[in-house]
C-alpha cells in the first residue's frame, strides 16, 4: 500500500498556483502529477501524486517554484492554526515561557509528522537550536539540486512557530536530500 500524506500538501499549493500561474496551468501540473481530481480535505491522500506535484512545479517553473512553495507552506500553516490546533492549546502556548512552549510545539509536530512526512522519517534532533530532520523526504525524493528545495516544509514550520511562539523565529533548511544529504534538516532560531 502506498504511503499517505496530508492533502494540504496539494490543496494549499493549488490555491497559490491558481493565483500565480492560472487554473489552466495548474490543471496541467495536476494531470502531469497523476492528479485527475483534487483530494478531499479530510483524511489523507497517496503521497506519490503530492510529491510529484511539488517536483513537477520545480521542473516547469524553476524560477518561481521556491516562492510558490513557500507561500503554499505559509497557507498550510494558517490552515493548521485554523482547523487543527485547538484555540485553547494556541492560547496556552502563547502564554507559556518560550522554552517550554517551543518544546511542546516541537513534540506536537513530531507526533503529527505523518501528515507532512509521508513515508519519510521525522525527528526532533535537538532543542538548541531547535532542529528537525526529515529522512527520505518524499517531496524531494530522487531529485538532485544545487540548493535546498524544501521551502514548503520550512514555511509550514516557520508559520507555526511565528504565530504560536515568537514572530522573530526563522526556519532555515540547512541540509537537503536533493543535495545528497542523508536527511533534510531544518533549524529554527
Amino acid at each position: 500500500m502506498e504511503a499517505r500524506i496530508g492533502p494540504n500538501s496539494v490543496l494549499q499549493l493549488v490555491q497559490v498556483l491558481d493565483a500565480h500561474v492560472g487554473q489552466a496551468a495548474r490543471q496541467r501540473l495536476l494531470l502531469a502529477s497523476g492528479l485527475s481530481a483534487l483530494p478531499s480535505d479530510s483524511g489523507l491522500m497517496p503521497e506519490g501524486p503530492a510529491a510529484r506535484l511539488h517536483q513537477t512545479l520545480r521542473q516547469r517553473y524553476p524560477e518561481a517554484a521556491s516562492a510558490l512553495a513557500q507561500e503554499a507552506g505559509e497557507r498550510t500553516g494558517d490552515y493548521i492554526l485554523t482547523h487543527r490546533i485547538p484555540q485553547l492549546a494556541q492560547r496556552l502556548l502563547r502564554r507559556l515561557p518560550r522554552r517550554l512552549a517551543t518544546r511542546l510545539l516541537a513534540d506536537a509536530i513530531g507526533k503529527h509528522a505523518w501528515t507532512f512526512a509521508g513515508s519519510g522519517e521525522f525527528r526532533v534532533l535537538r532543542s538548541k537550536p531547535l532542529t528537525f530532520e526529515l529522512c527520505d523526504n518524499p517531496i524531494v525524493r530522487g531529485e538532485h539540486a544545487d540548493g535546498v528545495l524544501c521551502y514548503w516544509h520550512a514555511a509550514v514550520f516557520q508559520r507555526l512557530f511565528n504565530e504560536l511562539i515568537s514572530p522573530d523565529i526563522r526556519c532555515t533548511e540547512t541540509h537537503c536530500c536533493a543535495l545528497g544529504a542523508p536527511a533534510c534538516r531544518f533549524t529554527l532560531q
